[in-house]
């Protein structure tokens, strides 16, 4: 009944640091709610100095019940940091994977335990040739997941993949799906916003092109309801991109991320308030869907000294403008 296992799992892989050929790994902790609790919860998603350059929190969706209130939904965002990665100090890893359908949830852990893996068990050709390694692995996850228990498991589930893997001042993302990679950078005094991924969406031309081709169609977004992809005009993909989803596979959908290089240029060490680049948000539609990428950089850049408390600020106000604007309906929320 549960995911596909990944390689050398380790089972405290989702509950904090795991060290592992000078790998340490950090999942997304769940964030209470900002009003009072009575048992004093804190937020610490990640703790002492490594929270001035470390952010990573999530908090889980909900919907409204019988009765009218709101219930919890199973979260099925996973989020995760690797630092130091792939037996480098010099090199990092931040992934974003959001999960849907039935069993999404599951889809999405096994990604997150298992494309950190795959990428560091063939470590040096990543560090050669990042955009194939990339490519390479979201492949591979995502046949892993549609070959588990006889492709019953992901036929009418999966979840979106955008990885960030750092090396020293360049950086290469790879997306399949609507999360996406945000650059926060300083020109002339002010906070700015560069995405770093595009997200896949079905109405683009290229892709519109492509899962036509192969049989699909494709829904024009209206209002607030996405472009779709109809699969047998049964399931309605709101991305062109994906790990999972066997059913659309078969009209056009692919997995195949799209990758990208950048040069990361920060401010001088002696001018640290000088122009430069100076953080990279990853985060899930939730926090997309009612916040640009504009608004992201300036909320996450009002907390300059700790990266915890700026992604925590991220995902709390992404919370709000979910509560303003659908009411007792919130999506997953992951940063």
């Amino acid at each position: 009944e549960g995911s596909p296992p990944a390689p050398d799992p380790s089972p405290e892989a989702a509950e904090g640091p795991v060290r592992d050929r000078l790998s340490f790994q950090y999942a997304a902790t769940e964030l209470p709610s900002p009003r009072p609790s009575p048992r004093g919860a804190k937020e610490a998603p990640v703790g002492g100095a490594l929270a001035e350059t470390l952010g990573n929190a999530t908090r889980h969706g909900i919907a409204p019940g019988p009765d009218g209130r709101s219930l919890a939904k199973i979260n099925q965002d996973r989020g995760v940091v690797h630092y130091p990665f792939n037996g480098s100090c010099n090199e990092a890893l931040l992934c974003v994977f959001d999960g849907h359908g039935g069993s999404g949830e599951k889809v999405a852990e096994f990604c997150m335990r298992a494309i950190p893996e795959l990428l560091q068990q063939n470590g040096l050709e990543l560090r050669a040739s990042p955009s194939e390694q990339l490519s390479h692995t979201v492949c591979e996850a995502d046949r892993a997941v549609l070959a588990h228990r006889g492709g019953e498991f992901a036929r009418m589930c999966g979840c979106t993949s955008i990885i960030v893997y750092m090396q020293g001042a360049t950086v290469w993302t790879a997306c399949s799906g609507d999360s996406r990679a945000v650059l926060g950078y300083v020109r002339d005094g002010a906070i700015r916003a560069r995405d770093l991924s595009v997200d896949c969406k079905p109405d683009s031309p290229e892709e519109y092109e492509r899962i036509v081709g192969a049989g699909g169609v494709v829904s024009g977004a209206s209002g607030a309801s996405p472009a779709r992809v109809w699969a047998d005009g049964r399931v309605g993909l709101a991305m062109s991109r994906s790990i999972g989803d066997g059913e659309c596979k078969r009209f056009g959908v692919i997995p195949d991320p799209e990758v990208k290089r950048f040069d990361l240029g920060a401010a001088p060490a002696n001018e640290p308030e000088a122009d430069g680049d100076r953080f990279i948000i990853v985060a899930s539609d939730g926090v997309w869907e009612f916040i640009d990428s504009q608004e992201a950089c300036e909320i996450v850049a009002s907390a300059p000294a700790s990266a915890a408390e700026g992604c925590a600020k991220l995902v709390h106000e992404a919370a709000a403008r979910w509560k303003q604007e659908e009411g007792n309906y919130r999506d997953d929320i992951t940063a």
